[in-house]
């Protein structure tokens, strides 16, 4: 029967372990699991961490973790009854695991990469979800999301899963990725505007992607590109985040520049 929120259970005991082991949990960690359902992940972190919090949307299986967790008197979990995109997630040093809800996955995902504090992190998705947060530039997944995970982690794809790992099935491959946390430091709203727009024109010129951003000559939007060492012919999809930070950066400077300061 299908669940109110749409949930694919994950089943597959043997998935569920290569999911957690991948976290390198000790007991000093304190881990957050989004949306752990019927616990399968749920039971196997809490053993093995400091504390474990896990955020429930689902009313229904709230209750029966938070009552099969009482019933076996284990102390070292705090369960929470929310949504956890509306959730404020406390400033402590942690690790994310999850089986994210595949309809808010990447939201969730743009929600968790550009805080501080968290070290590591294992999802479950979508395989071409995933494929694209872990896509280079050139492959033809790349694009925005790619490059905004690519700013904030170094992202590690790890294994399919099958939907036969799930009840019910999914109608879609799998995929577990890794997260490791490279404390970037918060980009200037340029950064992220620009590729958006960058991407939104994927089949353009880089030359006449900058050009119609800000309404930059292609005179000079050409000098931008020669200074950052870029040919002006290149697309979007060629450019890691290093090229967007030198690009945004001089975008940054024609701006301040033009306005008179």
């Amino acid at each position: 029967m299908r669940q109110k929120h749409g949930q694919n259970f994950l089943i597959d005991n043997n998935i569920s372990a290569k999911i957690v082991k991948a976290a390198d949990l000790d007991l000093m960690d304190n881990v957050l699991e989004i949306g752990p359902g019927k616990g399968i992940l749920t039971k196997l972190i809490v053993s093995n961490v400091n504390f474990l919090t896990a955020i429930e949307i689902d009313k229904i299986l709230f209750q029966q973790l938070n009552s099969y967790f009482s019933f076996n008197k284990i102390t070292n979990i705090e369960l929470i009854n929310q949504d956890f995109l509306k959730y404020d997630i406390p400033d402590i040093n942690r690790k994310f695991i999850s089986n994210l809800p595949y309809n808010v996955g990447t939201a969730i995902i743009q929600k968790i990469l550009p805080l501080q504090n968290w070290t590591t992190a294992v999802f479950m998705l979508q395989k071409e979800v995933i494929e694209r947060l872990a896509a280079k530039p050139g492959d033809k997944d790349y694009g925005y999301i790619s490059a905004f995970t690519s700013y904030y982690a170094d992202a590690e794809v790890l294994f399919d899963v099958s939907p036969k790992c799930f009840n019910p099935p999914p109608k879609v491959t799998s995929s577990v990725i890794k997260f490791k946390n490279k404390k970037a430091e918060v980009p200037e709203p340029v950064l992220f505007e620009f590729i958006k727009h960058a991407f939104s024109m994927r089949r353009k010129t880089i030359l006449n992607c900058i050009s119609s951003f800000c309404d930059i000559p292609k005179d000079k939007a050409s000098t931008i590109l020669e200074g950052c060492g870029l040919n002006a012919f290149l697309r979007p999809d060629k450019l890691s985040i290093l090229d967007f930070l030198s690009l945004t950066k001089e975008i940054k400077n024609y701006r301040i520049c033009r306005a008179g300061f």
